[in-house]
């Protein structure tokens, strides 16, 4: 019986590119896996039924963005963001938060679900009880109050990672 290779090349080929293409578990891999990952709580919310935990390693759409100075801030920030994380509730919410490039302090905090908007901002001065490290890309809740328009409230409270940033180091890369 003869056995030609050649036919099975292109198909070997483009299995050892697809292999290649998910690291083969080394560290940086792993760490990017896991770069958005983490619980939140929220507690004393009004309505109670957001009274709940949400797992932004299941956001389907993240990100950390660099901007430049405009309306919102008069220096440059950066947008940490996850959007459709699934709460323990069984809601979806998304969380955001701006922090200066220059020196980390944050400018704004929010957490939004379909009839559930809270937040702390300032309009572009720093806010307390949020902690920035883009060294670890780490954010750092502590008791955070935050409130809505329609009398929402809420307490966020949790550390949890964010993605890095590929082009502005202040961000987190």
């Amino acid at each position: 019986m003869k056995t030609t290779v050649r036919p099975m090349l292109p198909l070997a080929l483009l299995a050892s590119i697809l292999l290649a293409a998910c690291g083969g578990g080394d560290d940086d891999t792993s760490a990017a896996a896991t770069a958005a990952a983490g619980t939140l709580t929220l507690s004393s919310a009004t309505p109670a039924v957001n009274n709940t935990t949400i797992d932004l390693s299941t956001a389907t759409s993240k990100g950390n963005s660099a901007r430049t100075a405009d309306g919102f801030s008069a220096v440059a920030y950066c947008e940490l963001f996850w959007e459709n994380a699934t709460a323990a509730n069984g809601r979806k919410y998304a969380v955001q938060v701006y922090f200066r490039q220059s020196d980390k302090a944050v400018l704004h905090t929010s957490v939004i679900e379909n009839a559930f908007v809270v937040f702390n901002n300032d309009s572009g001065k720093p806010i307390a009880g949020v902690t920035v490290d883009t060294a670890a890309k780490t954010l750092s809740f502590t008791a955070k109050a935050l409130s809505g328009s329609a009398g929402e409230v809420g307490t966020l409270s949790g550390t949890v990672g964010f993605p890095a940033n590929a082009t502005t180091a202040a961000c987190g890369s």
